[in-house]
């Protein structure tokens, strides 16, 4: 299904699931195509949440352990669901761009006001959750989430070469997909050779070295 801002280009996917933390519960309240979702390792709650009732109807399940899909809104989704009750949240921001950043043409079935925008981040910022945003470098975003980590990539979209920027309200340390890790197709190739390479040293070890190994890089996480 064609969708405006959908982040299945080569590279998007990987680059936000990079910062993606360790997590039981996992929300896309802009579900969109749910390119994210997809490729992301699942969680054990999923829930994707979009007005447009045909992205809804259009989700692929992908063997989704609890999958739940909520053709709704968003703002309603987030302000009434329940975090206690399902561990670490990550809640997945990708709202529509901003009007004033688009090169294309093309709409959303649902607009966003400059009113929305400003809703969405007053609320991301006070949910009591891990959150991502993403969208279009703009005044109003990088105002709102000054304070927030971020970092910038280029994405190939119809109308050219982006930028996309991703917020959090945390600083990306653990991967949940380390599949994903790295910066681009050869580093994160380099990294998933480095460890293949690793971890055969490690299973080639007597069991007494294995053990001393382990022990000194688990004392090191805690440093």
């Amino acid at each position: 299904m064609a969708y405006l801002g959908a982040k299945s280009a080569s590279g998007t996917p990987q680059a936000i699931i990079n910062v993606i933390p360790p997590h039981d519960c996992y929300i896309e309240p802009f579900l969109g195509t749910g390119a994210i979702m997809q490729r992301k390792a699942p969680a054990q709650f999923n829930y994707g949440v979009d007005l447009n009732n045909d992205c809804i109807d259009n989700f692929p399940s992908c063997n989704l352990p609890n999958l739940k899909l909520i053709n709704g809104d968003a703002f309603s989704f987030l302000e009434n669901f329940d975090y206690a009750k399902h561990g670490r949240v990550v809640v997945y921001c990708d709202p529509p761009y901003p009007k004033e950043t688009r090169t294309s043409k093309n709409r959303y079935k649902f607009e966003f006001s400059g009113d929305d925008h400003l809703r969405l981040l007053k609320l991301a910022k006070a949910l009591p959750c891990f959150v991502i945003v993403s969208s279009y470098e703009s005044e109003l975003y990088a105002e709102q989430l000054a304070d927030w980590w971020s970092f910038r990539f280029q994405a190939m979209t119809r109308g050219g070469v982006r930028t996309e920027v991703v917020w959090c309200n945390f600083n990306p340390g653990d991967i949940h997909f380390h599949t994903f890790a790295g910066t681009n197709y050869t580093d994160r190739q380099r990294i998933q050779r480095k460890a293949e390479r690793m971890a055969k040293k490690f299973q080639a070890m007597p069991p007494m070295e294995r053990q001393a190994v382990l022990a000194l890089v688990l004392a090191s996480l805690n440093e």
